[in-house]
């Protein structure tokens, strides 16, 4: 799918939320009563899984400004634990950090590259089942640095593979399949690429790899 497919995507959902809210507050105003039944919670909740949808959509559009700004590898892999200590307070999961002990800097728009590792991390906990340790590695390749995020879960089965990244293809239970869509598109903004290794049974591999700062200035 081409970014105009994507953007069409997010417009179309927009479309749908916007009628569906508004029609679900006009009816509330109307009639206050509503709040009581229980189809009407269940009907609030679809609208907020809806927004939520609207929100990773709109993350996954490539057309927002990206600002890069010069950062070393360790100051960024800091900043990502910290961002994610929300996981990491679980007392059966950990991480453990890998990483060569010179390495150059990137060049990367900070905010928007933690939530594409977030939402490894985040895939790596639901992976082990909230316990482990997830193994963040990181070390240069040619002209590029290499994040790796390796769990210990299930894996991922072969007739998946080919659909991880695409838009609401998802084995999560209430999933949207958004999740490395957005890390997918928030990667190739950064001019790098992603790959995974997975191996059934045993877990998988995520490698990230973001040109040298050296390599763009």
């Amino acid at each position: 799918m081409t970014v105009e497919d994507y953007q069409q995507i997010f417009h179309e959902i927009k479309n749908n939320i916007t009628f569906i809210s508004s029609s679900l507050q006009f009816v509330e105003k109307k009639h206050p009563k509503v709040k009581d039944y229980s189809s009407w919670h269940d009907a609030m909740e679809e609208v907020n899984a809806l927004k939520k949808m609207l929100v990773d959509l709109s993350s996954a559009r490539l057309c927002d400004t990206i600002n890069f700004q010069q950062i070393s590898v360790q100051d960024f892999l800091n900043d990502l634990c910290h961002s994610c200590k929300n996981i990491f307070e679980s007392p059966d999961f950990s991480y453990e950090i890998q990483c060569e002990n010179t390495l150059p800097d990137i060049l990367i728009d900070t905010t928007r590259l933690k939530r594409a590792f977030s939402n490894l991390l985040k895939n790596a906990y639901e992976a082990m089942e909230e316990q482990g340790i997830v193994t963040i590695r990181a070390y240069s390749k040619e002209n590029f640095v290499v994040f790796e995020i390796i769990d210990t879960g299930g894996g991922i089965e072969p007739e998946y593979l080919s659909k991880i990244f695409t838009p609401f293809e998802t084995t999560k239970e209430n999933g949207t399949g958004l999740g490395l869509l957005i890390t997918k598109q928030i990667v190739h903004a950064h001019n790098g690429q992603i790959t995974i290794d997975s191996r059934p049974g045993d877990g998988s591999t995520f490698s990230v790899l973001i040109p040298c700062a050296s390599n763009i200035l």
